[in-house]
């Protein structure tokens, strides 16, 4: 329904060649795994994402522009791409709760933080980011210095520190110690297929009924094998567990978890 309704945009040359792209990395993966998947049903989430995407693109420059203005980032900027998507997904399914408990494992600048400030007034965050360094970024960005990375978000998160707890340890060690359970977990730590399975088990063990994980980078391909990318850690927990249902696909891959 939601592809007829926005044909119009289904139909522009750059919806498709998105979603074209995306599916062959998708198709060559499964080439060289074990994971079965309806071919069908993930075009039409990845058409979907490339709408969505779309319809709110000056939307998206003007809140880019704006953030731009007002807070301290200097390095690349990965996480706005997805906004209109994931103010389509939380919105939804946060719409009617008073209080919702967000753990964000790998923050960097704070950019995904604060625009979860800025959006989402009834959030109360959690971070989790070691700072230290990252082989997977260091060749791209401008300012590899973690401590410089990690005093740059403390300012940018400033103003919201009464809604922010920050965690400098792993993933691993906070999931050791902790004990509360959450609505929305995003995953943006490393990016290989062996701890993107480790943090996704974890979050699945700590999410609330009927919760939201998102993944980031499941369109990826920094590593050779691209069954070590993050949809090699991604895709066959989803595949073995019926308790996951799949909202949305495009860069990211966003899941809804039955406990």
């Amino acid at each position: 329904m939601f592809l007829i309704k926005n044909l119009i945009y289904l139909l522009r040359i750059g919806v498709i060649k998105g979603a074209y792209r995306k599916f062959n990395f998708i198709s060559e993966y499964l080439k060289v795994s074990k994971v079965k998947i309806n071919k069908l049903q993930f075009i039409m989430y990845l058409l979907k994402s490339e709408i969505i995407k779309k319809k709110q693109k000056s939307s998206l420059e003007n809140q880019k522009n704006y953030y731009q203005k007002k807070y301290n980032f200097t390095d690349i900027d990965w996480f706005s791409p997805n906004i209109p998507i994931w103010d389509t997904v939380l919105k939804q399914t946060f719409f009617n709760k008073e209080k919702i408990e967000y753990l964000e494992i790998g923050t960097y600048e704070g950019r995904s933080t604060i625009h979860i400030c800025e959006n989402f007034k009834n959030f109360k965050i959690t971070v989790v980011d070691p700072y230290i360094e990252y082989n997977e970024v260091n060749s791209v960005v401008k300012d590899s210095n973690m401590e410089n990375v990690f005093e740059r978000f403390k300012k940018n998160s400033f103003n919201f520190s009464d809604r922010i707890s920050i965690n400098r340890i792993t993933s691993n060690e906070f999931f050791k110690k902790n004990k509360k359970k959450f609505d929305l977990i995003y995953i943006d730590g490393s990016h290989h297929y062996l701890d993107v399975k480790k943090d996704l088990i974890n979050s699945i063990k700590f999410i609330n009924n009927n919760g939201i994980i998102i993944l980031d980078d499941f369109i990826w391909d920094y590593y050779e094998k691209i069954d070590e990318n993050p949809i090699g850690g991604i895709m066959p927990i989803i595949h073995a567990d019926p308790n996951i249902e799949i909202k949305s696909i495009s860069n990211q891959i966003i899941l809804k978890v039955k406990s």
